[in-house]
């Protein structure tokens, strides 16, 4: 692109950069012309470039271009080592000089983009220095390690997914391999579950022995492997655990063995692959008969060091990237410390619909490890504008649809639908209900709701029970959990169904239901949006109840902003303005009190005890 092409900012921005480095550097800096810019650059998309040549302690003069886009002064110019060292020599130099120096969240001021490029030729300048100190350098290989594997990575054309926990001990795992994928798990029946979950039930779950290997400080690139002998030496030097998980792959002769090694780098544990083709794939001529690495011996009786010796000779091996799909990997990149106790709770949720299903969502995205959605009825057309399912489940039921979805997304959580209701679970299976962690009603019915509370009452309120439901046009919502004091969900509900507080009211007692051209078809209109924060808001105390369970039970709401409830007719109800004041014009979330209240269910209990 010309530089007359460029737009008017370019030109001025860059007219204001050359005099900025010349300030800087004391010597007029080269403009490179655009031939010079692709023969040096040839896959980036640069169209300004300006060098300046700067002493190092060495007494030796390098060279570094300031490279700009078409989109300076709003993108920031990068630098570059013209007189760099072979590739992989220093960390933080690609292959064509370009110099690494932000993280990817870093953001730069656009308004003064000549004091960017100054603030970054001044790190060149320290970071070229720091690398011709060396100190570093190794520091910066092994704390970065992934990323520098990545560059001597060998595409083979398969992904590798990693299931395994990335710790020690070194240990013998397994490998599904699919088309264009292989999947590492700890073991064949974790594996198998992973894959059908994700892929279905009847995908061929064909699998193999590989191996784990704890390598504990990370490796660097002169060492990286480049023979199968090389891999077995790092195996040997880990320790005799390793050496017997890469053994224990090789014994039965795969075509090719997969190996993960893992260790700790600088944001955390990474994992990389070695892949080992079986040396006979290699030895045989086109054309020839395969032989087998028990060659000169009967079948199943080559002796294991003649085997394991020519399985790791001097045959080259493809180093791979892996991609990290574990659970505390996809739920927080290893760094939420819920996680963990997440993946061990079961939720039971009743009602999927356009409140339960976006819940079971979050739920999901948050890491619960067992989820069990109970819906009676079936995705209809009106359902599709506010429910997480779309055009392809209508007529299916919303329970097993969503959690087939569900499952497939997130294979390594265990997610199951059920068409049924509270009534049927309640009477056909108590003991799910009794180990859950927490059960979600949204069901909008308050003969289910009333039903699942007297139960949860008789069972004593071990364990909390949160209730959700929105108010007319989604302009609040409610999610009550009841904990083992204070009120049971009756006490503040009228004996048929009606809560006895609420943020709005309307205008001659109005409900906001409107009527299909069908007998008995009542809904509200609402759209996803404006739901949105009701859900979020149910899914937030959701977690809560899961994480550190209350000992009172309590009710969390959500108000929508005063113009919205003013456009569509309503006005803060008396109850709310004594006990919150007009708040503001946005939107709140706000925790009060479930009190115990003389309930039928409370008297029930009280007798009982």
């Amino acid at each position: 692109m010309p530089e007359k092409a460029l737009s008017l900012r370019w030109r001025e921005a860059a007219l204001q950069l050359e005099a900025r480095l010349r300030e800087r550097t004391g010597q007029v800096p080269e403009r490179l012309d655009r031939p010079t810019i692709d023969g040096c650059y040839p896959k980036r998309p640069y169209v300004g470039a300006w060098r300046v040549a700067v002493t190092f302690p060495d007494s030796v003069v390098r060279r570094i271009d300031v490279l700009a886009t078409a989109a300076f002064p709003t993108v920031p110019v990068r630098t570059a080592l013209v007189d760099h060292p072979e590739f992989m020599a220093w960390p933080h130099v690609e292959s064509d000089g370009i110099l690494c120096l932000l993280p990817n969240l870093a953001e730069c001021d656009p308004d003064d983009p000549c004091a960017v490029a100054e603030n970054l030729l001044n790190r060149s300048i320290r970071l070229i220095e720091e690398l011709l100190e060396g100190s570093i350098i190794a520091r910066d290989f092994q704390e970065e390690f992934l990323t520098y594997w990545a560059y001597k990575a060998q595409a083979d054309g398969t992904r590798l997914f990693s299931l395994l926990t990335p710790a020690p001990p070194s240990r013998a795992v397994k490998v599904w391999r699919g088309e264009g994928l292989e999947v590492i798990g700890e073991d064949a029946k974790s594996l198998a579950d992973w894959v059908r979950r994700r892929f279905g039930a009847n995908v061929e779950t064909t699998i193999h022995d590989a191996a784990f290997i704890w390598l504990g400080v990370p490796p660097l690139p002169p060492n990286y492997p480049e023979t199968a002998s090389d891999l077995r030496a790092w195996a040997v030097a880990t320790g005799e655990d390793a050496v017997r998980a890469l053994e224990r792959a090789a014994i039965a002769e795969p075509d090719y063995l997969v190996a993960i090694l893992g260790a700790l780098g600088r944001g955390g544990a990474g994992l990389i692959g070695v892949k080992v083709p079986n040396p006979k794939n290699l030895w045989t001529h086109p054309g020839s008969a395969v032989e087998p690495l028990s060659k000169g011996f009967r079948s199943g009786r080559t002796p294991r060091p003649i085997l394991l010796g020519r399985y790791f000779g001097a045959s080259p091996v493809i180093r791979a990237s892996v991609q990290r799909a574990d659970a505390d990997w996809v739920h927080g990149r290893g760094q939420d410390p819920r996680t963990a106790r997440l993946l061990l709770s079961t939720v039971v949720l009743f009602g999927c619909g356009s409140v339960g299903g976006p819940i079971a969502c979050g739920l999901a995205q948050a890491g619960v490890g067992r989820i069990v959605l109970v819906d009676p009825d079936t995705l209809s057309w009106p359902n599709v504008g506010r429910h997480p399912l779309g055009a392809s489940s209508v007529g299916r039921n919303k329970g097993e649809a969503l959690a087939e979805r569900l499952q497939a997304d997130f294979p390594h959580l265990q997610i199951e639908g059920r068409a049924g209701d509270v009534h049927g679970t309640l009477k056909n299976d108590n003991e799910l209900l009794m180990k859950a962690s927490l059960i979600v009603a949204a069901t909008g019915n308050w003969s289910a709701e009333n039903a699942l509370n007297r139960w949860h009452v008789d069972q004593g309120r071990r364990r909390p029970v949160l209730y959700a439901w929105t108010e007319p046009h989604a302009v609040a919502g409610h999610a009550v959990a009841i904990a083992p004091e204070g009120g049971c969900f009756q006490c503040n509900i009228g004996r048929t169904g009606s809560p006895s507080f609420r943020v709005v009211t309307w205008a001659d007692g109005e409900d906001a239901n409107r009527e299909e051209p069908a007998c008995g078809a009542h809904y509200q209109p609402y759209g996803p949006v404006e739901l949105g924060y009701v859900t979020a808001m149910v899914g937030d105390l959701a977690l809560d109840c899961l994480l550190n369970p209350p000992s009172q039970s309590l009710n969390r709401v959500f108000a929508t902003s005063p113009r919205r409830i003013h456009d569509l007719g309503g006005r803060w109800s008396n109850e709310w303005l004594a006990e919150q004041g007009d708040g503001g014009p946005g939107v709140r979330t706000v925790d009060r009190p479930w009190p115990r209240m003389a309930c039928t269910a409370c008297q029930t209990e009280l007798v009982g005890g």
